[in-house]
């Protein structure tokens, strides 16, 4: 094999919440099958893409073109479940595997360096295995960071040891979605800014993509330019770190298992933090009474005893219900018989399953598989005392209560005041308006530092007042008037843009009209005109 490090062997089944929904609700293979999510087509299979569904149709363009496909709702606890379940073949042929998401997992090349003889024969025997195992068709792509074998995985191609950084260059810069939903709005900037490829994007200075777009800028740049993906170089394993819990009676209710598993995740974060450390990778072991095991690392981005149990509990349904069967997890779907009385339409996700066997998991075992130290901070507050601060902080919200110490997110929204969330302290963040969702007109990134809405003018050449139409502004802004009367000359300002957001609902209802502008004391605001005033909405630093 190659002696690229970081060389990295990924494989994703196409089209996966199809294949995941056919086997949740027993669709015979063959049968067209589109998954929505929001009203809207998020995936179909090929039989129904060869009938003209494509994503974003909605389910009456779906009857339309396809009346005999079958339509369900996306089901992410079905996603994962099912795929846990499905690549139990890979645990007797490597060492270590990541799921990176559902449908895609991800296997260094160095764990396999002893059992093949190359690159080409190890892909073969592993995709021969889960085929023959699941049914499923699996995309193998290699290359030397993860983001590229993603990428790779997703054209089927395996990228020649050195050729990396030539394979990302090409590519459109819309593959950056891959990194995650928060990349949507920056590809959008990068477009408009004439990016076309990860290229284009690479070759741009680091500093400037830093001060322009911030951490998450930079690290989109550091995925194009080939530099992110492999193993972190601080990758730290100075000590096994686990917890495990022996329990009294086997159980095989969901509920149960996920009460324990949040318990055993804050005693295995807080084991983390005492190190000084952050876990980005998790492996969760189950073992069942009968003697059976399951093992599966998972990576998770934000690391929480929530998102922990949430893992553990996918894996454990999955798992126990091919064993419930009396047939291995991630059953071929081919020898499925559908019900011929089923409904078409399939408008609400199955209901989550309680008993799966008769024996029912006996262990649970949590494992901190990759340890590195915190991102983007050589020495901090967090750093020098973390165990220390943590205390102080859960004191805190013993003396007045879980609200009184909140910490900082994002979720959707089109103003920077609505999109900030602020969520208890080692509580899992639930947003009110979905981050992911689309939010035509939103202000892209970057985001101003202080968000405020006090009045001011903004005044034109000759002293009247700009006004703002649909068509754009009045007049050309010249100056901004504080509310303590103090004025700054406009030496530079965007164009105006507006935005009409609880349309739906007369009592929520705001027509507003977005304007960014530059004094000449070198400050810069976000100002947003509503019922016939100016406000100033943001400021940047």
């Amino acid at each position: 094999m190659s002696d690229e490090s970081g060389r990295t062997l990924v494989l994703t089944v196409p089209d996966w919440p199809a294949v995941a929904a056919a086997v949740e609700h027993d669709i015979a293979p063959g049968r067209p099958v589109a998954v929505l999510h929001a009203g809207k087509v998020i995936a179909a299979n090929a039989p129904a893409r060869s009938a003209g569904i494509t994503a974003g149709n909605n389910k009456r363009a779906v009857g339309y073109r396809c009346p005999e496909a079958r339509v369900a709702v996306w089901d992410e606890e079905a996603d994962n479940r099912h795929f846990s379940a499905g690549v139990g073949a890979l645990d007797n042929l490597v060492a270590r595997f990541t799921l990176l998401s559902p449908g895609t997992l991800a296997i260094p090349l160095d764990s396999l360096r002893h059992g093949y003889t190359d690159e080409a024969d190890a892909v073969e025997t592993l995709v021969s295995a889960l085929v023959d195992d699941t049914g499923w068709e699996f995309f193998p792509g290699i290359a030397g960071t993860v983001f590229a074998a993603v990428l790779a995985a997703g054209q089927a191609r395996r990228v020649e040891p050195g050729q990396t950084v030539d394979f990302l260059s090409a590519q459109p810069i819309t593959t950056l979605e891959y990194a995650g939903a928060e990349a949507t709005a920056l590809i959008e900037v990068f477009w408009q800014l004439g990016l076309r490829t990860l290229g284009d994007l690479a070759r741009l200075q680091t500093t400037d993509v830093n001060a322009r777009f911030g951490a998450f800028g930079r690290h989109l740049h550091e995925l194009a330019s080939g530099r992110a993906g492999a193993p972190l170089a601080d990758h730290v394993r100075g000590e096994q770190l686990d917890v495990e819990l022996d329990l009294d009676a086997p159980t095989t209710r969901s509920d149960t298992l996920g009460f324990l598993a949040r318990q055993l995740g804050a005693d295995l974060l807080a084991k983390v933090r005492r190190q000084g450390l952050v876990c980005t990778q998790i492996t969760i072991e189950l073992d069942a009474a009968a003697g059976q095991s399951s093992s599966r690392t998972w990576r998770i981005e934000d690391m929480q005893e929530n998102a922990i149990a949430d893992r553990l509990r996918w894996q454990a349904e999955g798992w126990l219900a091919g064993v419930g069967r009396g047939s291995r997890p991630g059953q071929d779907p081919r020898t499925a018989q559908p019900d011929p009385q089923a409904l078409d339409i399939v408008d609400e996700p199955a209901p989550d399953a309680e008993d799966f066997s008769d024996d029912g998991i006996i262990a649970l075992r949590l494992i901190a598989a990759e340890l590195t130290t915190p991102i983007g901070a050589t020495r901090s507050l967090f750093d020098e005392n973390t165990g220390q601060i943590t205390h102080t902080l859960e004191r805190l919200q013993g003396l007045f209560g879980p609200d009184a110490v909140l910490v900082p997110g994002l979720q959707g929204g089109w103003d920077p005041a609505e999109t900030n969330l602020w969520t208890p302290w080692q509580q899992a963040a639930v947003p009110e308006r979905s981050p992911a969702a689309p939010w035509p007109g939103a202000l892209h990134a970057p985001r101003p530092t202080t968000v405020e809405h006090s009045a001011v003018d903004v005044l034109a050449a000759d002293g009247s007042p700009v006004e703002a139409r649909p068509s754009g502004l009045g007049a050309v802004p010249a100056t901004i008037r504080f509310p303590t009367g103090q004025t700054e000359a406009i030496t530079d300002y965007s164009g105006s843009w507006p935005i009409e957001s609880g349309w739906w609902d007369p009592n929520r209802a705001v027509y507003r009209t977005r304007l960014q502008v530059v004094t000449d004391a070198g400050r810069a605001f976000l100002l947003s005109k509503e019922h016939g005033q100016w406000y100033l909405t943001g400021r940047y630093r």
